[in-house]
């Protein structure tokens, strides 16, 4: 059975991402018997999206000052970094300024480089990036990539958008307050969802795409009519050879793993590269349905598997 992952979310720094920080993460996964770890908290950088974050930035520049100072010390996660301007009420810590925030930064930092020097565990630092289509994200996230020391990078999806991104809003809030108006909007954030995966796979800027139909867990985007889109994913997958994760905590939201076991089968055939990810928030959902995950991927002899390899 794999014994790694490269997908995992941790509290550190302030960043309200999972629920145990990185010291914890890392010692539970060497007990699990992992040999490497990464932990991958999110990139969000678009105006107007909510996420459970203590601390949200306006731009790429605002939010660099605060997230280079965490790269170097950490050495083994994939965070997200979360671009909005406000804060949650989800946050563990809540700050009236970088300024302050910094200094809770830095003492986290100091504990975890501290920690990690006491496991022989391979950790890994990265962040898990949604993406965004519009060339100004583009630009933006280009500058600060080439400024971010890190191991790897997951493309992802979490938001529904409209054509001219008028509206943006990330699934987890929309659960709870949707911004459309009417099924036609609803119809059309769904459809642009799917794009924007099919998008940030051609972008060649990530090592892996995660949970290719996260939409789901919220009933979105089942029905038939969305089948052609999935198809363009898989297409797309399988031009571009670009790796892609099957994403276990489907499991627990969604009855069934990401993506659905048909695009599996499909993406099986193609000889696409998968990685198996438990997207763990936390020490308990290390290593969760892996189980299930390789008989799966044994049942539709799927055999092309990604590691990282650094």
């Amino acid at each position: 059975m794999q014994k790694f992952s490269y997908h995992t979310h941790t509290n550190s720094f302030g960043v309200y991402d999972g629920h145990n920080s990185a010291t914890e993460m890392i010692a539970a996964a060497e007990a699990a018997g992992y040999t490497e770890l990464g932990i991958s908290n999110h990139l969000i950088c678009k105006k107007g999206i909510s996420r459970f974050s203590p601390q949200f930035f306006d731009d790429f520049k605002q939010a660099e000052t605060v997230y280079l100072k965490t790269i170097d010390e950490i050495r083994t996660a994939a965070h997200h970094l979360i671009c909005k301007k406000g804060i949650s009420r989800f946050s563990p810590q809540f700050f009236d300024d970088f300024k302050q925030a910094e200094t809770v930064y830095l003492k986290t930092i100091d504990e975890i480089r501290t920690a990690a020097q006491k496991y022989k565990i391979k950790v890994y630092v990265g962040f898990e990036v949604d993406y965004f289509k519009s060339a100004d994200w583009r630009r933006g996230f280009e500058k600060l990539r080439k400024r971010l020391d890190v191991d790897y990078l997951i493309g992802s999806t979490h938001c529904l958008l409209n054509d001219d991104a008028e509206w943006v809003q990330n699934i987890y809030e929309m659960a709870r307050k949707p911004v459309y108006v009417d099924d036609e909007s609803k119809r059309e954030g769904i459809r642009n969802y799917w794009l924007n995966v099919v998008e940030s796979i051609k972008s060649g800027y990530f090592d892996f795409i995660a949970h290719l139909d996260v939409i789901k867990i919220f009933g979105m985007g089942l029905e038939p009519e969305w089948d052609e889109y999935k198809w363009r994913v898989i297409e797309t997958l399988s031009e571009t050879k670009q790796p892609y994760e099957l994403n276990t905590s489907g499991w627990n939201k969604a009855g069934e793993q990401h993506p659905h076991t048909w695009m599996l089968a499909e993406l099986s055939k193609r000889n696409v590269p998968v990685v198996i990810s438990d997207d763990a928030h936390s020490t308990a959902m290390l290593a969760q349905h892996f189980d299930r995950a390789e008989k799966l991927l044994t049942e539709l002899n799927y055999t092309n598997r990604w590691r990282l390899n650094k």
